[in-house]
Parts: structure tokens; sequence; C-alpha cells
């Protein structure tokens, strides 16, 4: 499978481009800095560019299969585009090259799906929400602009992220929380992700995926 991913310089995205490569997939990326991504490999193509940028954005997408996307600014507080208008740039860009799967991260407490424990409601309402508030917003529109296009998508809400090793077991649930642990390892993101792509009952999804 040929595949892009953005986000690739990130923890998630790391992980992602090292497990893909692993599986023996062709992987497109686009990086400002290509210095900052250790990955060498024949099938490995890294485009420079940005996001934010429209124009550069479209290469990585020409001749694949699928997108993910894990672009993120972390713990950030202050206001962002990167997720809302990355996303168009990517959709826009998909588009054009006749590709049709995205799977994209988000994350859990941005908001508390049913199921969720009460006390997790609140540390994601009262705490997270308000601290992360400015970044939050811009995630939310970068969701609706997924859940409103016509492409065959899979939002991907993770928990709070460690850099622990791959475990392979773990929940994922559509719509509603999955499991009872408050964490994953973006390891097992990164291959749940990758699982996703070819998931049919992942389609129109937003998956909640926790230990």
């Amino acid at each position: 499978m040929r595949l892009a991913i953005f986000g690739a310089t990130g923890g998630t995205g790391r992980r992602l481009v090292e497990q893909a490569l692993a599986r023996g997939h062709d992987v497109n990326v686009l990086v400002r800095r290509p210095e900052t991504l250790p990955i060498r490999d024949p099938r490995l193509r890294i485009v420079r560019g940005d996001v934010l940028n429209p124009a550069t954005v479209r290469s990585p997408v020409t001749d694949v299969d699928a997108v993910i996307s894990t672009l993120g600014v972390g713990y950030r507080r202050g206001p962002t585009t990167v997720y809302s208008r990355g996303i168009v740039n990517i959709i826009d860009a998909m588009h054009q090259a006749g590709v049709k799967r995205l799977v994209c991260v988000s994350t859990t407490s941005i908001e508390s799906a049913p199921g969720t424990p009460f006390g997790l409601r609140l540390l994601h309402r009262l705490v997270l929400q308000r601290i992360l508030e400015r970044p939050y917003s811009d995630i939310r529109v970068m969701e609706r602009t997924i859940t409103g296009s016509d492409l065959d998508w899979t939002i991907v809400r993770a928990a709070r992220l460690t850099n622990g090793p791959r475990r392979g077991t773990f929940h994922a649930e559509a719509g509603h929380h999955a499991g009872r642990g408050l964490s994953i390892s973006r390891a097992d993101l990164a291959a749940y992700m990758l699982d996703c792509v070819e998931d049919e009952k992942a389609l129109s999804c937003q998956m909640d995926i926790a230990y």
C-alpha cells in the first residue's frame, strides 16, 4: 500500500512511519525540516514543505492509497490553525489526487464519549478543556471539516499518550469510551491507525482508543 503521512516528526508520527515501513508499505511524508526525521528507507519519500502551504501538500498525496494525519501541537496552550487549516489543505489535495481514505488522530478529552467515568469527565471538562481551550477549539473545527467531507474517514480519538512499548492489546470503541485505562502508547496508537486504513468497520466512525 502507498501511504501519505502528515505529522511524521511527532512522537506518534515517527512510530507510524516506522511501523508502516516495517509492514512493507511505501510512505510519503511532508516535513518542514527533513533532518528532523531520523528515518531513511528506500520506500520512504520525504517531501520538504508545510501543511499550511497548499502547494506543498499536493505532492505527497499524489498516487497514494490513503492518507494518515497525526498533526498536532502537543500541549501548547496558545491559539493555532494547524489542525483546521492543515486538514482543509489535506482534503483539498486528496480531492485533486482522487484519494478517498483518511485516518486522522484526535483526543478523547475534547469531548467525553458516552460511558466515560464520572471522574474522567470532570478532568476533561474542568481541567483539560479549560487549559487547552484554544487548541481544542481548532481540533473541533478539524473534526467537523472531516465529518462534513465526502471522504472515507475515520477519526481516532486517543486517550493520554505515553512513550510506552507496544502491547498489542487495547480497546477501541466507536462513539463510546474505550476500556478502563486512561492512556494509550504512541506505538499502539500508530499500529491501530495503520489497521484502520483497511478496516471497513471503521469507515465514517469516531473511534475512541485506550487500554
